[in-house]
């Protein structure tokens, strides 16, 4: 089976290390960049992921979207979200309706309050759509440790198809909300911001884990606004992965979040802002038609929006609503 990955980020080597172990599949990686394909043609590893994991030779790089696209039996696409929309226009010219499209991008244009799915499905034709996110790390899917996946698929045979792609200490979990999962992989980065904040204001734990429940019951209502359904929130790619990156010190969002809330130098948050990918915040910097459209005024939303883009103090995450 040919998979064709568009990306070549952490998280998308990251996976192709898990693809690679079942035997049946014949991984090909597209990426633009023309050295990282040679150096991988000689070595077959990304130094940026390990230096220890060596591909086997069912894993290759391509800088051709035809070629990578040619024959595909399953398309993957893992990258960032601001080229997410170019990158559906570039793949277009090569991509068959009927390949089955599987994508871990987090999911919506804020700005247009478009989701990826329906930007996607309108632009490719394709068939089969599912978008997949769980409680992982990019870093940590290098180990063989057991993970799990939340699966939101437009019908279930993408679904059926995408278990088989894997080995078997990796769980799923399927939902026909498409919505309510892509709008929770965008809005728990922003929510680990305010975490991070939260935290970082040196509250009491009572306090903080009230504030947690209170996102919670939050996310509920916003997915639900999304024509989302609120019982996605217990999944794997929602309270999942939700509370990973709402608490780890790994988090880059709830990182940045505590730095703010501890008040720290505003030259090392700049620091920070400028050498770190802080998916939050990216999304943060689109937000504002996005709450306007849901009605989300004086929203913990709102709030985290205030603080982190229009430097407003902190503490007014602690006021009542």
């Amino acid at each position: 089976m040919k998979i064709a990955i568009i990306g070549t980020g952490v998280y998308s080597t990251a996976l192709t290390y898990h693809l690679q172990k079942v035997k049946e599949n014949n991984i090909c990686l597209w990426t633009e960049n023309l050295k990282l394909a040679q150096k991988f043609q000689k070595k077959q590893k990304f130094d940026f992921l390990s230096k220890d994991i060596v591909f086997n030779d069912n894993v290759r790089l391509s800088t051709s979207l035809e070629e990578t696209l040619k024959e595909a039996d399953i398309l993957f696409i893992l990258v960032g979200s601001k080229y997410y929309e170019n990158t559906i226009e570039n793949i277009k010219p090569f991509y068959d309706k009927k390949i089955p499209i599987f994508v871990g991008t987090k999911g919506m244009n804020l700005e247009k309050c478009a989701f990826f799915s329906d930007i996607t499905r309108k632009q490719l034709k394709c068939h089969s759509y599912s978008y997949f996110a769980g409680p992982t790390f990019a870093k940590d899917l290098t180990t063989e440790d057991n993970f799990a996946f939340t699966v939101a698929g437009s019908n279930k045979l993408g679904y059926v198809k995408f278990k088989t792609l894997w080995p078997s200490n990796i769980k799923f979990e399927f939902t026909s909300d498409l919505y309510g999962l892509e709008i929770m992989s965008v809005l728990k980065n922003i929510y680990a911001i305010g975490s991070g904040i939260i935290r970082g204001l040196d509250c009491s734990e009572s306090t903080y884990y009230t504030f947690i429940t209170d996102i919670i019951k939050e996310i509920k209502s916003i997915i639900k606004k999304c024509n989302g359904y609120e019982e996605t929130m217990l999944s794997y790619g929602g309270i999942g992965d939700f509370l990973l990156t709402s608490h780890s010190k790994k988090s880059r969002n709830y990182t940045l979040g505590k730095m703010i809330g501890t008040k720290n130098e505003t030259k090392e948050i700049e620091e920070y802002k400028n050498n770190t990918t802080i998916e939050g915040l990216e999304s943060l910097s689109n937000i504002e038609n996005f709450i306007k459209k849901m009605k989300l005024t004086n929203s913990i939303l709102e709030k985290i929006y205030f603080i982190v883009i229009q430097g407003q103090s902190p503490l007014i995450l602690e006021q009542k609503k």
